[in-house]
């Protein structure tokens, strides 16, 4: 099974390229990392660009997350997908866990693993700002899921017309629909906390927004009725 990956950037030009080292170890010849930059000015196109196949850059103008996420899973061609912001980190092992579940289990359509956040070096200063667990997470969000594409048929792709949240919307109305999912035992991504993190510059709004698309999928989900 060949393997998509897709990373939205925005101005993660010191970020990207330890992202992209994360995966490159990990993917086959036939695999595939599609970066969608979305209007970034700090010179991220160039640090992407330096690496060439498999990776492949897309350019848009500035629109946000969902539209950058929704252009790169078009351009997919994997039979899986998996996710990774710009400016996280891949465990060394992330596929290799993660994978064999799916080709075990083909009743699944996707497999979360937990994830580590830390303080990015670049604001060590402000560590105190931040409240960052010592312990592994739950990872129910992007970073940590390997899909299968044709779940997107099922699910459809992200919500364009909300400005910052994209997965917790997503992720609401996929288990509405019957996603079947598993979560392993295992740490599959770090996550990079720094001082231009969305839930740092914009956290009133994406928790807004993601409150809006949990109401969504609790009515979509009454409409459906009780399971079968």
């Amino acid at each position: 099974m060949t393997v998509s990956v897709i990373i939205p950037m925005y101005d993660a030009a010191p970020y990207v390229g330890a992202a992209l080292d994360s995966i490159l170890p990990q993917i086959g010849p036939d695999d595939e990392v599609i970066v969608v930059d979305d209007g970034s000015s700090d010179g991220s196109r160039e640090v992407v660009s330096a690496y060439g196949p498999p990776v492949r850059l897309l350019l848009q103008a500035h629109r946000g997350p969902a539209p950058a996420l929704n252009r790169g899973l078009r351009a997919a061609r994997g039979d899986m997908i998996a996710f990774l912001d710009a400016d996280d980190l891949w465990m060394p092992d992330k596929l290799a866990r993660q994978m064999p579940v799916l080709e075990a289990e083909p009743a699944l359509d996707g497999v979360f693993g937990h994830i580590v956040q830390f303080v990015s070096e670049d604001a060590a200063a402000a560590a105190a700002r931040f409240a960052v667990p010592d312990q592994p997470m739950v990872g129910m969000n992007r970073t940590t899921l390997v899909m299968r594409r044709a779940a997107l048929e099922r699910f459809g792709l992200f919500d364009e017309t909300l400005g910052t949240a994209d997965f917790v919307p997503w992720w609401a109305r996929a288990v509405a629909l019957g996603f079947a999912h598993r979560v392993i035992d295992a740490v599959v991504a770090r996550r990079r906390i720094h001082l231009r993190n969305t839930g740092v510059l914009r956290r009133h709004d994406q928790q807004q927004e993601s409150l809006l698309g949990l109401r969504q999928a609790l009515a979509l989900r009454r409409r459906q009725g009780p399971p079968r």
